[in-house]
């Protein structure tokens, strides 16, 4: 397998280990047909050569031995320690140039998503949700590259770092692919869950979008809206519209993303049309059928076209 390669390109068989759980589902939602704007991988490969040449493994297996467990001090500076060891050592020239020249292909200075995506994530139990970094707006081959070494970095953040402990996953069996991909320019975005994860009702697919990009509600920075829809005959069981006061969207120019006030208007109107609702459901249930299991999904809306952005099993539902 190439150290770098498009969504349409990955063969099925052992996906997740070559492009990370979250690549490994835009890819196949990709090639299913599934509305997902085109992107590459970083494959995990080029992490694992970039570590083994800079003779990176050692060093962190070494570190990782000497944290106690007892003390959250230990782990904050061990992840900082090894998170700086990555960030400061360059990315291999011929890494960085593929990088540039796939990047290329979208065309001059397109904005994108740089996405981290653990070999070990998106599991049925135990999905890594959050513990690798995103970053977004993310403009030029400079800036390309060096937030691709950030994500590789984003590996051993303390929360994943915990995280895999607890679940008893083995260091040395885990790595990170990092996706980039055409950035969607949401106006609403949010989640979507094929099942309601609360109560586990199987035959309601619960929706939560605000204004903006959807990070701010993954990161539950605001308070979005949220709907209960019954599968079938799309019957509202619940409608609740949130006062939005905050958004996240593009910062300027440059790239990067911001906080900023709602608008006046928009602060009390629904988020969601009835058409967009009914659309949503049915990509919910369309992802369930084909992964076979209830979706937690992450969606925009770009004008009059919903996107997918991720698909992940619910890891709440009893199995």
């Amino acid at each position: 397998m190439n150290l770098v390669a498009w969504f349409n390109e990955f063969p099925q068989e052992n996906i997740g280990l070559i492009a990370g759980g979250k690549g490994a589902s835009l890819c196949r939602l990709h090639q299913n047909g599934f509305p997902v704007t085109e992107g590459f991988i970083v494959c995990s490969g080029a992490f694992d050569r970039f570590m083994k040449e800079n003779g990176l493994w050692d060093r962190v297996f070494a570190k990782l031995e000497t944290i106690d467990w007892d003390k959250s001090d230990s782990l904050a500076e061990t992840g900082e320690a090894i998170r700086g060891w990555i960030t400061a050592t360059p990315m291999p020239d011929d890494i960085a140039g593929l990088l540039t020249e796939n990047y290329k292909k979208l065309g001059p200075n397109v904005p994108v998503a740089v996405r981290s995506s653990g070999t070990a994530e998106d599991l049925d139990d135990a999905s890594f949700a959050g513990q690798q970094e995103t970053f977004l707006y993310v403009i030029g081959e400079q800036d390309l590259v060096r937030y691709v070494n950030a994500c590789w970095a984003s590996l051993y953040n303390d929360c994943a770092i915990f995280y895999r402990h607890q679940k008893k996953f083995s260091e040395r069996e885990i790595s990170i692919a990092v996706v980039v991909q055409r950035m969607v320019h949401s106006e609403k975005a949010g989640v979507l869950f094929s099942a309601n994860p609360i109560n586990k009702d199987r035959n309601t697919v619960m929706i939560e979008g605000a204004w903006g990009l959807g990070e701010g509600v993954v990161q539950g920075i605001v308070n979005p809206d949220n709907y209960l829809i019954k599968k079938g005959s799309y019957e509202t069981e619940s409608e609740y519209i949130a006062e939005k006061e905050i958004m996240v969207v593009r910062k300027d120019e440059l790239g990067g993303v911001q906080e900023v006030e709602v608008p006046e208007h928009l602060r009390s109107a629904p988020v969601l049309t009835a058409d967009e609702r009914i659309k949503l459901v049915d990509l919910a249930v369309r992802a369930e059928n084909f992964y076979g299991k209830p979706q937690d999904l992450e969606w925009a809306v770009e004008g009059d076209k919903i996107y997918l952005l991720q698909s992940r099993p619910i890891t709440t539902l009893e199995r």
